[in-house]
């Protein structure tokens, strides 16, 4: 690649309409993105799907963390599906549900109790101004409330997790990517 410099005259001609010199760098600028982000590839990671369970059970909307052992490195993180299923997106610049980058993790897993969820569907404060105005005022009273963690809060803590991963080259599916949660663990 050469590293000169190409210079465009986007001055108008004279006489002629603005517009065109303004069409002109919107245009430059626009292949100038276009060529600089096709050259991004994120981080090299590996496919990693695995499941979690709590007492035999599959456990839906979890979020699953892998953090690099060593602490340097790029974290993951996935959501379980509805069968307890997680497929790992990278952090920083990964494809979504891409991956991992190869490597040792301490892996957490957390899920908490959405109390705004239960309160179901706000109503119209159009149609119902005072019903919306109790919704969003029981939204707040929530929101003061601490979490609460639907699963043993020591698997969400990587000080007190005993959940281990390590990433290798190829797809990362199987047993050792399935979790068995203890709903009795208290992280001692």
């Amino acid at each position: 690649m050469s590293s000169e410099s190409v210079v465009v005259d986007v001055r108008r001609p004279q006489g002629g309409p603005r517009w065109v010199g303004v069409a002109c760098c919107c245009g430059l600028l626009a292949l100038t993105g276009f060529v600089g982000c096709s050259r991004q590839s994120g981080p090299a990671v590996e496919y990693v799907e695995g499941s979690v369970l709590v007492d035999g059970e599959p456990v839906a909307d979890a979020t699953v963390g892998f953090s690099p052992a060593g602490g340097a490195g790029l974290a993951a993180f996935g959501q379980t599906d509805a069968v307890g299923t997680y497929r790992l997106t990278t952090v920083q610049g990964g494809k979504k549900l891409g991956g991992a980058p190869v490597g040792d993790y301490t892996v957490t897993v957390k899920k908490y109790r959405n109390r705004v969820r239960e309160l179901g569907e706000p109503p119209d404060p159009k149609k119902d101004p005072q019903g919306s105005a109790k919704y969003n005022a029981e939204i707040e009273r929530l929101s003061l409330l601490p979490l609460e963690s639907l699963i043993p809060a020591g698997y969400a803590e990587m000080a007190t997790t005993p959940l281990r991963a390590t990433v290798k080259k190829g797809r990362n599916v199987g047993p050792e990517f399935r979790y068995e949660l203890k709903g009795d663990f208290t992280g001692k």
